[in-house]
Formats: C-alpha cells, structure tokens, sequence
C-alpha cells in the first residue's frame, strides 16, 4: 500500500525544446473540454488503482505545467482524493507552476484548494538565457512570479538550470543571487542535459548549439552549492538544497526507494507485489499517449506501459544508486551484499571525492560532480559479481 501519490498533468502553453518529459502543447479551442475529461480520467484512474493507496501523506502535482488547468479541476481533485482516500493533517502537497500561468489570484485559489508547497520553475533570470530555453516567461515575470507565491505559501521551491548556451559562471552566480533574495526555503539546481530526442539535444550533436566547457559547469555547480549553504540551505541531495525542515519530503521517498502510485498519462509507479510466490517491488509507467491514456480509462483499464519487477539484486543497485546521490550516502553493510570491497573505494577518500566511516559511503561535493562516473563504476562492479537482471513483464 502507498501512501504517496504523483498526478502527471502533461499539458503545456508549449513545449520547452530541452523537455523529454511527456508533455504536449493544449489545442487551441479544446482546453478546457480536454481539462474536464482529463481530470474525470484521473478520479477514475484513482478508483481502478484503490486497493494500493492508503491515506496520503504526500501529493505531487507535475507535468508538463500543472499551473495551466484552473484552479477548480486542482480543487476538486483533491476534494476528489480526500473523500475516496483521505489525506493526512499536515500531508505535502506540492503543485509545480510556471511563471507565466502564475498569477495572483490563481496562486490564491491553489492555496484555498489545498495546495500547501510551490515548485516554480524559474530556470533562469537572465532574458536572453530564457530565449535559448525556449521558455514564454522572462525574469521580470519570473521575479513577479516568486513576489506572489510569497505571498501565499510559506513552502515553495525555486527550480534553477545551470550549463546553459552563452552562460557564463558571473552571470549564474547573479541569477543564484538574485533568487536568493526572495529567501526561497528550497531550490533546485539542475545541470542543463541535452537528451538526444529533443531539439535541443539535436542542435547540440550538430554543433549549433555549444554548451559552456566543463570546468565552466563544475565552477557553477560549486558557487551555487557554497551560496545555497551561505544562504541556511543544506545540500541533502546532488541537485536539491533546503533549509531545515522544508526538505522535499515526497522526492525523499523516491531517493529512499519508497512506494508511490502515479497517476495520468506516462506517469510512474512503484508499488509492491506478490510474484511466482515472493515479494517483489514492481516499476511501472502509464502509456506515454494521451488518447491511449483516456481510452483505456474510460473504458475501466489501466493504461500500462513498460512494467519492470525488480529483484533483490535489481533493489539492491537501486538502493547504492539513490543513496549514493543523498548527503546521507549508502550503508556499507549495503555494499558489502553486493560484492564491493569497502577498502578498494578508500582511492575516493584519497581523492576527495568521498566520506567512508564504519557504517556509510558519502559523496563529497566533489564527488558529486563526477557521480555518474563513480555509480558507474560500483553499478559495474555488482553486475560483474552477480550478473543479474531485471524481469520485464
């Protein structure tokens, strides 16, 4: 049973050319008629996923942009979910918003509704770096954006993307500063990833597109982490920082491998389930197709995608993976069950790049930069002792 629940809403006012996530741009005309039928899917999605979700404790409401649907259909969902699930005194709910679709009194009605946690994402307060983006909203309505959430929610974050065409590390170090200035209790900072299947990416493998050179990147991601800290904010997980108290307690559970459900259209799950007699834990996605989405719900079927059963070994590599990119690190008892020789890791220590004590592996801000080279590297090394896989259903 999962007591954390994510709503994928993939609309969009348009769809950022750096974006992989599902999400696709409203037809014009069609908006609120397909926000009508899309939110009667997900209440009926809740209904056909009843048996797995208990009283919440958190809600995390993403996309796509979230922020484009009325605050109405927000409300009545979540009216929606307390009455048929209920949802705890004190639960997290977080909504993610754009600036552009971020006014004052939609922002109001959000809190009225129930939304208690804003994710804004700002990417950057510099005009021409939000041109190359693709973004619709500019710094002043990114600034204005964050003067009324202030206004409304105590608890909000502020989404940043450095690494980006034409940035240079003076002008990141600005945006950090100035976003500051509105004493954010939790910012996001995220490395720009050009993936191949979008057109970004694509003007990056051509050429068209050059990115700032990787000292540029470390520099960055070093300056925003030594402001973040100056600013009270802790750095509990490689893109993640928050004043105490106001860590995001939904993508804990994630980064701690707990279960969740995920509802709409190319939204995942992991849930628990009973296989050939054992217990195992089941990711899965919904079909990442709109009209497959809504068809399949309305007609009482679940809308399953790619579904993966994860093994003790599978886990295990999750666990080491998700763990090794928290401040909290992994359990070297956890390292030892897949075959790694604690000792043989004391060359991260060497280096700087990592804490090793009786009981944890940390990574060190250092290690954090090259993390993908150092999970790599023990992910490699588990396979090569065990040499399991996951089962596909």
């Amino acid at each position: 049973m999962v007591s954390s629940l994510y709503i994928h809403i993939p609309f969009c006012l348009r769809k950022c050319p750096y974006c992989d996530f599902f999400s696709i741009p409203y037809e014009n005309g069609m908006e609120r008629e397909m926000e009508r039928r899309y939110v009667n899917a997900l209440k009926s999605e809740l209904i056909l996923r009843k048996d797995n979700i208990v009283t919440l404790r958190t809600i995390y409401i993403g996309g796509g942009t979230p922020s484009v649907f009325e605050a109405g259909s927000i409300a009545r969902l979540l009216e929606f979910i307390n009455n048929n699930f209920g949802i705890e005194n004190g639960a997290e709910i977080t909504m993610e918003v754009n600036p552009s679709s971020a006014d004052d009194e939609k922002l109001r009605a959000i809190r009225q509704a129930g939304v208690n946690r804003i994710s804004v994402g700002v990417q950057s307060l510099n005009d021409e770096e939000l041109i190359s983006l693709g973004r619709i909203h500019n710094a002043a309505e990114a600034v204005r954006a964050l003067e009324i959430i202030k206004k409304y929610f105590w608890n909000f974050s502020v989404d940043l993307i450095y690494g980006l065409e034409g940035q240079t590390v003076g002008g990141w170090v600005r945006t950090v500063r100035r976003a500051l200035s509105f004493a954010p209790p939790h910012v996001s900072a995220y490395e720009l990833t050009p993936e191949a299947d979008t057109p970004f990416g694509r003007r990056v493998m051509s050429g068209e597109a050059v990115l700032p050179e990787e000292d540029a990147i470390a520099a960055m991601y070093c300056s925003a982490a030594e402001q973040f800290g100056g600013a009270g904010l802790c750095h509990y997980e490689i893109s993640n920082f928050a004043r105490a108290g106001f860590l995001c307690r939904h993508n804990e559970n994630y980064w701690r491998r707990g279960l969740y459900a995920g509802i709409g259209a190319g939204a995942h799950s992991h849930l628990r389930i009973l296989y050939s007699g054992q217990g195992y834990s089941l990711r899965s996605s919904n079909a990442a197709d709109l009209m497959q989405y809504l068809t399949n719900i309305e007609h009482n079927t679940l809308p399953v995608g790619e579904t993966t059963i994860i093994d003790g070994c599978e886990g295990l590599k999750e666990d080491i993976f998700l763990g090794l990119r928290t401040a909290e690190g992994v359990s070297v008892e956890r390292l030892r069950e897949g075959g790694i020789d604690v000792a043989g890791l004391q060359g991260l220590v060497e280096n700087g790049l990592a804490e090793i004590d009786e009981t944890r592996l940390k990574l060190t801000r250092r290690g954090f930069l090259v993390s993908n080279r150092i999970i790599s590297s023990i992910m490699d090394k588990i396979d090569a002792q065990r040499g399991h896989s996951p089962k596909s259903v």
